[in-house]
């Protein structure tokens, strides 16, 4: 009897196991050419060089995104506000489209955050968008480097959920999403192909 319920034990356990594979390598949902996310920070802390690199499977964060989704206001995607000197000011992405479609690499659109203090310098360069975060009276604090197809999506008038995001981004196909970089350190997230080796 005691190896009767051992083997059905071991066989209930083996099922279980099955299946929670079977979910989780499932491809997440409307995801077809992207397999999974490659995030790299490159930074400097007391004298020496720091490297993470984190790969994030594309069925997790697909997962994750439909449990955001449930709970995350579609609208935050629409509206972001930068607090400057206790100012606040209202950026849209679809602003951010507009400014970079105006500017080059030599006469950049300003979109000013807090006077000419803190501001965002934007311009479009082939299909990337760059954007130079500028603080202090013109002091380059950053620099963000977007697809402008992604950020054709996130411009859009009609609220759009994290979910939607994620199939924006399996349509562009792999390649690097977005790109910061500071005096302090890099930051780079890529999405990977699903032939990937």
């Amino acid at each position: 009897m005691k190896e009767l319920r051992a083997i059905v034990l071991g066989v209930v356990v083996v099922v279980l196991i099955a299946l929670a594979w079977g979910f989780f390598r499932r491809p997440a949902p409307g995801m077809t050419r992207v397999r999974s996310f490659r995030v790299e920070i490159n930074g400097h802390e007391n004298g020496r060089d720091k490297h993470i690199s984190v790969r994030l499977p594309g069925f997790l964060v697909g997962k994750v995104s439909q449990l955001v989704s449930h709970s995350w206001d579609n609208d935050d995607w629409r509206d972001w506000t930068f607090s400057a000197g206790g100012d606040e000011r209202r950026i849209t992405p679809r602003d951010i489209l507009e400014a970079a479609e105006k500017g080059t690499p030599e006469h950049p659109s300003r979109i000013a955050i807090h006077g000419d203090d803190e501001a965002l310098d934007v311009f479009q360069e082939g299909t990337e968008v760059r954007v130079h975060v500028i603080h202090d009276g013109g002091r380059r604090e950053a620099e963000i480097v977007l697809p402008k197809p992604l950020l054709a999506g996130l411009a859009q008038e009609k609220p759009i959920s994290p979910k939607e995001i994620l199939r924006r981004i399996d349509s562009l196909g792999p390649g690097e999403i977005v790109s910061i970089r500071s005096e302090d350190g890099n930051v780079r997230i890529v999405a990977e192909g699903k032939d990937r080796r």
